[in-house]
């Protein structure tokens, strides 16, 4: 905690959650403040899975926001289905190269952001004595 941390998102700030999870998925540290007081705490802030469960029970989360977030999984899910049936198509290998150049080109532009936010954890401080403002840094 020795280092100052830059950036700084706001529960006021229509689009926070994403600003959040994009940290997540990047592993950046920053200060989360709750400033419209959704009632977010510690807890809630350990990893970008919390954070979206916090959002949508807490939160005024729309299911839109949140699906938005998920069709990111749901398109890497496409791409490792393309790349099995792919391999276990007994069709001559002729389609093989182009499937599976599909499939991975799917799977990896679709959520590598979202599949390393779902996997890493974090510490959360409090900066504030009132536990409104909290500091998120990878482990």
């Amino acid at each position: 905690m020795s280092e100052e941390i830059s950036v700084i998102i706001r529960s006021s700030d229509p689009e926070w959650l994403e600003k959040a999870l994009k940290q997540y998925s990047t592993k950046t540290p920053f200060v989360f403040e709750d400033d419209s007081h959704i009632g977010l705490d510690a807890k809630d802030l350990r990893s970008a899975v919390t954070l979206i469960k916090a959002a949508k029970g807490k939160g005024d989360m729309k299911w839109k926001q949140i699906a938005a977030f998920l069709s990111s999984l749901g398109i890497t899910s496409a791409g490792i289905w393309i790349v099995a049936a792919a391999i276990a198509d007994p069709e001559p290998t002729t389609k093989l190269g182009l499937l599976i150049t599909g499939g991975l080109v799917l799977a990896v532009t679709g959520s590598l952001g979202t599949l390393s936010s779902l996997g890493v954890k974090f510490s959360v401080f409090a900066r504030t004595p009132f536990g409104h403002s909290f500091e998120i840094r990878p482990q």
